[in-house]
């Protein structure tokens, strides 16, 4: 994700066919951007949800607010670029304790400002997330709804296969820690 984004429309879903959904999203005109294997460290805070995430391309601390139910879903995002993510981790760690680690290997598709992900999830499986990319005072959240919900039309994602929480929220209820 860019810095200079700081919102964005998204949804995730069960994926129980990752090669048809990539040759899906080829097909609307994504261009596969690459493969990564992301680690995020979840932190305990009181609002809100705080990761660090690390992968051979980006090492990023991100901050986000985003109401956990099925379907399109408004989040705000802080991203700030790291260096140093290990000393990070230890200090966040410290002070905040650590809520849960997901690690997952993300194949990453970009069509305009829609990033398509596919993710296989250490734990929890396939999933497919659609990404709407915007900036507050600039794109409209009514704008970027639409096009996620025209995406996920076009993918043929069934409403049963929306997910509503996060990868580290469904790791806790599936009692692992990452």
């Amino acid at each position: 994700m860019e810095p200079a984004v700081d919102q964005t429309v998204e949804i995730k879903a069960r994926c129980t066919d990752p090669e048809e959904m990539a040759v899906i999203i080829r097909k609307l005109g994504a261009e596969f951007i690459g493969r990564q294997f992301q680690v995020d460290t979840f932190y305990r805070v009181p609002h809100g949800r705080l990761k660090l995430r690390r992968s051979e391309s980006e090492e990023y601390l991100i901050g986000y607010r985003r109401p956990d139910h099925k379907g399109p879903k408004h989040c705000l995002v802080n991203l700030y670029p790291c260096r140093d993510t290990g000393q990070l981790d230890r200090v966040l760690s410290d002070a905040l304790g650590v809520r849960v680690v997901v690690k997952k290997e993300r194949e990453i598709y970009l069509l305009g400002n829609t990033r398509f992900h596919l993710d296989q999830v250490e734990g929890l499986g396939s999933f497919v997330e659609i990404e709407v990319l915007g900036r507050r005072g600039v794109d409209s959240v009514d704008q970027l709804k639409a096009a996620c919900e025209k995406y996920l039309g076009l993918l043929g994602i069934r409403q049963e296969d929306l997910i509503e929480a996060a990868y580290a929220d469904l790791l806790e209820q599936a009692g692992s820690s990452g």
